[in-house]
């Protein structure tokens, strides 16, 4: 962090902060994750062939069989309450912590189903849903600057700054950008690319002032 304004966001620092802000990260079920892209029964078949790490102690995993040519698939939850009142950063003030970690399971599943529509860049979103709605809740954006060191993380914050009802538009043609983009909202101070611009922003940003 770079002054009261400006907060720079590199991940691999701010992790270990939104974990112990969330206490436990709530993650899609072992399952659900293994369903997208992975191949469960197989999964769930290495595990059973696999000795207990010690005598006596054995690991229990949900996962259930999902045969991908069953037509099957996975949805989320039918209403998201929560993130619907959320029209800005502004309205997550008013949220209790159990409403915050409501929010975030909500938005992991918004997001989830928004890359699963129009394709993106979908672990590096939901490996900061937490940290973004932290972020969002302890700072006041846009006077405070999130600059964002990877760009690809920034769905979960597309979505939480008033531009959840343009996300099946991402990277469209004549859609929102993958990207932090400054032409597309006054949430993004820096136009961030891939990585490791973030810092040299925010300190041109806090000597600027």
């Amino acid at each position: 962090m770079v002054g009261r304004s400006v907060t720079a966001v590199c991940l691999a620092a701010a992790v270990s902060g939104a974990a112990a802000w969330a206490g436990t990260q709530t993650q899609l079920p072992r399952a659900k994750a293994l369903a997208f892209g992975g191949r469960p029964v197989a999964a769930q078949r290495h595990r059973q062939r696999q000795p207990s790490a010690r005598p006596g102690v054995g690991v229990s995993m949900n996962v259930h069989e999902h045969h991908h040519d069953s037509g099957e698939r996975y949805y989320g939850p039918a209403s998201k309450p929560i993130l619907d009142a959320v029209k800005s950063p502004a309205d997550m003030k008013r949220l209790n912590l159990s409403e915050l970690k409501q929010l975030a399971n909500e938005l992991r599943w918004e997001t989830l189903e928004a890359v699963s529509k129009t394709g993106g860049h979908l672990g590096s979103s939901l490996g900061v849903i937490e940290l973004t709605v932290a972020l969002h809740y302890v700072y006041a954006a846009p006077e405070d600057r999130i600059v964002w060191d990877v760009s690809h993380q920034v769905y979960p914050h597309k979505i939480l700054t008033g531009r959840r009802h343009r996300m099946h538009t991402l990277r469209q043609s004549g859609g929102i950008s993958g990207f932090a983009k400054r032409s597309e909202s006054e949430y993004d101070c820096f136009g961030a690319g891939h990585s490791s611009t973030s810092i040299s922003a925010a300190l041109g940003m806090s000597v600027g002032k």
